[in-house]
């Protein structure tokens, strides 16, 4: 029976998320993916599994803690080795080693791989970076048993012999506790030239991690003595990371094969590795976060579009006027709790970024007037939140909405909220819901 045929039948039993099962049959390009997201037992996957056959592609087990090392070895002995993406999310009954084996397993097709919540340890990982050539997106969220010793060492980069580590775009460690600035350089050393995207919230790296990554992905490698090109970082996701380093980081620029002075070293210098970054998030009381630093940022990557800086509470109206004046294509910005912002920065902001779609001015001490300048310039806006803005009025909401023509951001607004603004009356929720979209959320009050 053709491998199609086989994986329509499974498919027809247990429910594809995207379409009819006897439709994706005649279609191999969409016949790839089944998504497990129900309780199941290991006997499922068994059925699964000796029904697909080679003919399975992805596979995802989200949320089915019934699954446990006999349902994945399943999956290896019915010779399920084509698969491309594989997800086991908030499973803590899989094993760490009959994951190494799984992945073993499938390297050679694996291109995409979730393990958010599972009992994932450094040898998962290790497993996965030294024998899946093709992996191109990691997601580690959430796995506390990953440590700085899941990456390559710095040796093992100096080593001509070592083995080949794959094109990495997508790495994602947020949550993972015990990963810090050590695994942030060894990551940028390994996969500085090709690493797209890195998420490292709320782990216990630190802004110092911003050198290490700058630094290492600069360096040079085995015998070669040429310098790799810059990073290509294009999102970088810091929230909520402490702002120097602490007594938990005591481990030193060795251990990541660094030996730099980082007493002449600033955070504002990073900008010259990342020149394509598009989206930066370094959110979460960061005081080393200045300025000097944003204005750097808009200076030198002028195709930034999303920047999130919020509680950052040395950032200021000087931040909003570089990024007004450098990056044009802004299409969302947060300065929630940022307290240096006021009207003057506000204003530079919604005139010389008109693309802006979401906007966050929580908690500042803006005034009827930045309102008045959003609904008059920033006509594809489509989130706008001003919680705690006690200067702000009922006009200036209706301002945002109708705008000075009877226009403002009405037809484009999808979320509007003016939560603990005391000068905002209750009426105006009724107001907004009448001229904005049937869909749109309108947030007030004190809840």
């Amino acid at each position: 029976m053709p491998e199609r045929i086989k994986l329509a039948m499974v498919l027809r039993q247990w429910g594809v998320e995207n379409g009819d099962a006897g439709s994706i049959a005649g279609k191999s390009d969409e016949s790839d993916f089944v998504d497990v997201t129900r309780s199941l037992h290991d006997r499922n996957i068994s059925t699964l599994a000796r029904r697909a056959g080679p003919a399975l592609r992805r596979l995802s087990l989200s949320f089915s803690p019934r699954i446990t090392d006999a349902g994945i070895y399943s999956v290896i002995h019915y010779g399920c080795i084509n698969i491309r993406y594989l997800g086991l999310l908030a499973n803590t009954h899989i094993s760490s080693d009959i994951l190494v084996t799984l992945i073993g397993y499938v390297s050679r097709t694996l291109e995409h791989l979730v393990l958010s919540t599972a009992k994932t340890d450094d040898a998962v990982v290790k497993k996965a970076l030294s024998c899946a050539p093709n992996l191109a997106h990691l997601d580690l969220s959430y796995c506390r048993l990953v440590t700085d010793d899941a990456f390559p060492r710095p040796e093992l980069m100096s080593n001509v012999d070592r083995p080949t580590l794959p094109q990495l775009r997508v790495l994602v460690l947020n949550g993972c506790m015990r990963v810090g600035d050590v695994s942030v350089g060894r990551i940028g050393r390994a996969f500085g030239t090709s690493l797209q995207t890195l998420d490292i919230s709320h782990t216990i790296a630190t802004t110092r991690c911003l050198c290490f990554l700058a630094v290492a992905a600069n360096m040079k490698q085995g015998r070669s003595q040429a310098i790799r090109g810059p990073l290509a970082l294009r999102t970088l996701n810091m929230n909520n990371i402490a702002f120097e380093p602490g007594p938990r980081h005591t481990r030193s620029e060795v251990d990541v094969g660094i030996h730099f002075n980082f007493a002449t070293w600033s955070i504002e210098q990073f900008y010259q590795y990342a020149p394509q970054l598009t989206s930066l998030t370094i959110a979460g009381k960061n005081y080393m976060v200045t300025d000097e630093f944003i204005v750097q940022i808009a200076r030198n990557c002028h195709q930034l579009t999303f920047i999130d800086v919020r509680d950052s509470v040395r950032v200021g109206h000087p931040s909003m006027f570089a990024l007004s004046e450098h990056c044009a294509g802004l299409e969302y910005a947060s300065f929630d709790g940022c307290n240096g912002c006021l009207d003057t920065g506000v204003l530079a902001l919604v005139r010389g970024c008109l693309r802006l779609k979401g906007l966050n001015l929580s908690e500042l001490g803006i005034t009827n007037t930045s309102l008045v300048a959003i609904g008059n310039n920033l006509h594809y806006l489509e989130t706008l939140v001003v919680d705690m803005c006690g200067l702000i009025s009922t006009e200036g909401i209706k301002a945002v909405v109708e705008g000075p023509n009877g226009m403002g951001c009405m037809f484009t607004l999808t979320e509007l909220s003016f939560m603990r603004c005391r000068r905002v009356s209750d009426d105006v929720v009724e107001w907004c819901k009448q001229r904005l979209k049937p869909n749109a959320i309108v947030r007030s009050g004190y809840c």
